[in-house]
């Protein structure tokens, strides 16, 4: 029953639609509810919402509805906002930048706007649009959510399609105003839900890795900030949980970049010195005197610019742990000191003539071959013997490759959050090229490479080959040699497949590119979504892994 003769119906509808939309969390049913009272207040024939996506910049269709003619939203080009500028002489985007309501008594005779969309209706799905009312839907803070349109008012008494009359205009709006809280409230919430998915699905898969690992230690120590399951680190873990109830000096060992400092910190914050400190110090940073002073400290007037004693490093690591990274690279006089450090218990500052026990443990690490510089006079044969009492060698990412996507996906999350990105997965491409890498400095290059991918990977999308340093992207330019190899031998009379083959390849990485949303591909390919729809079924293109090269 339309609104002009019972306007208390009017009123009833109003109050059941503010009621109903507090209670509703789902944006499809959301939308479609408030569709159809709008169209039942109205007598409009069809209706349809344009929201905006989460990169604020475009309009999509996502409900569309019709007595008469079957509408799909694919029928529905999306809109660009910033396409000609502000695009203005779009009617979607007009309304979204001005807030206007747009009321067109008649399509076929309006000016002022491109509305070609509306003729191709009729060529294409054979309906037929002649009145229309747009009405823009903005929240508190005027941010553009969407459009709504309605199409077609029909005159109740005759049938017939007449223009919708400026009085209803305010009555739509104001439906349209109830809304725009209820609709930022479910645009929220669904995002917050992906994110918590996201999340979640990380967490879930992160711990299953680990749970094996993990339970030998539960309740003793946390090695969240330790990532592997390979069967070298099986080991590294293993030796850890032997060591860490013990006071016994540790020598880390390993290459740069392999994480030596997270290993001395789960040393110690899991020890039974958790409560003291952990004092480190590079021994390769500093020239001798000056590391001589930092580490035994000195007193009043033991050289030029001793003004006042200063405690070292050693004394202020007492009954906690002193870690000494790049122990190779210390010089040997001082390695003669560090030497009376551990057999003695006790440090003598420089310019004192009395020593003060201490209470402290060592845990070294180094890059170096130690053996190797024993045999140059490089390093004391002695002290090597006291700092080894416990080796743990840290193996190279190289050799521990099954680690490489937990690890990824670890630095993915962190790097998400701390940018505020919005990326949710490596694309299989580049995940395969990042595995196949060996990189020569670890885990620290694995961690630049990924923060450097998440700054350059737009908001919604993967990570994908060309947002990874050159040195990786070799990998990619290498294969892609190989397959014009293949392909230059194959002979004449398979050139369909080739082509084919290759069809499938872009079709996939376009996929990927847009986190496999079909419209945007589409778009992007210069190609309808069902022609898109039909290639990837007649390619067998599904998300997941790539299907192995027929060739």
């Amino acid at each position: 029953m339309s609104w002009l003769k019972d306007p208390l119906h009017a009123v009833e509808e109003f109050i059941n639609i503010s009621t109903s939309l507090s209670n509703v969390s789902e944006l499809d049913q959301l939308l479609g509810g408030l569709l159809s009272a709008a169209r039942r207040l109205t007598s409009a024939d069809s209706g349809w919402f344009y929201i905006l996506d989460y990169a604020k910049r475009d309009l999509f269709v996502t409900v569309c509805q019709s007595e008469t003619t079957p509408l799909y939203c694919e029928n529905f080009p999306k809109v660009s906002l910033y396409e000609k500028q502000h695009n203005d002489d779009n009617l979607t985007a007009y309304c979204a930048f001005t807030g206007n309501t747009v009321n067109i008594e008649n399509i076929t005779s309006h000016v002022g706007f491109d509305i070609d969309q509306f003729f191709s209706f009729k060529e294409q799905i054979r309906y037929d649009v002649q009145s229309l009312l747009a009405v823009p839907m903005r929240n508190s803070e005027r941010h553009v959510l969407g459009v709504m349109y309605l199409a077609n008012m029909i005159e109740e008494d005759t049938g017939k399609i007449v223009p919708f009359p400026e009085a209803i205009e305010g009555l739509i709006e104001a439906i349209a105003s109830q809304a725009e809280v209820a609709l930022d409230n479910v645009l929220l919430i669904k995002k917050n839900q992906e994110l918590i998915g996201i999340l979640d699905h990380t967490n879930r898969r992160l711990i299953e890795e680990n749970k094996l690992l993990r339970s030998k230690i539960q309740g003793r120590y946390d090695f969240s900030q330790i990532i592997g399951s390979s069967d070298t680190m099986r080991k590294v873990f293993d030796l850890l949980s032997r060591v860490l109830e013990s006071n016994a000096t540790v020598l880390i060992r390993g290459e740069t970049g392999t994480g030596k400092e997270l290993i001395a910190n789960a040393v110690h914050y899991n020890s039974p010195r958790r409560e003291g400190k952990l004092v480190a110090q590079n021994c390769a940073a500093l020239p001798e005197n000056l590391l001589e002073s930092e580490l035994f400290g000195y007193k009043k007037g033991a050289f030029s610019g001793a003004q006042a004693d200063k405690s070292g490093l050693i004394e202020m690591a007492d009954n906690g742990t002193l870690f000494l990274d790049e122990i190779g690279d210390m010089p040997l006089g001082l390695q003669v000191k560090l030497l009376r450090v551990l057999q003695e218990k006790e440090v003598r500052p420089l310019g004192s003539v009395e020593s003060k026990k201490i209470n402290v443990r060592i845990v070294a690490a180094t890059h170096c071959d130690l053996e190797e510089k024993i045999a140059n006079d490089e390093f004391r044969e002695d002290l090597y013997y006291r700092l080894s009492v416990f080796p743990i060698d840290i193996p190279p990412l190289r050799e521990r490759k099954e680690d490489i996507p937990a690890l990824l996906q670890h630095f993915l999350v962190n790097f998400c959050k701390l940018y505020d990105k919005d990326i949710a997965q490596f694309s299989p491409s580049s995940m395969d090229v990042l595995v196949r890498y060996d990189y020569p400095g670890n885990i620290r290059e694995m961690r630049n490479i990924v923060e450097r991918a998440v700054l350059l990977c737009v908001n919604q999308g993967s990570i994908l080959v060309e947002h990874l340093p050159e040195c990786v992207q070799v990998l990619t330019k290498q294969r892609l040699v190989i397959q014009r190899q293949e392909v230059i031998a194959i002979d004449s009379g398979s050139l369909k497949n080739v082509v084919e083959e290759f069809e499938a390849q872009a079709i996939r990485n376009a996929l990927e590119g847009f986190n496999w949303n079909q419209t945007k591909t589409a778009a992007a390919l210069g190609i309808g979504r069902r022609t898109l729809i039909s290639k990837m079924n007649r390619y067998s293109i599904e998300r997941g892994p790539r299907p192995e090269s027929s060739h």
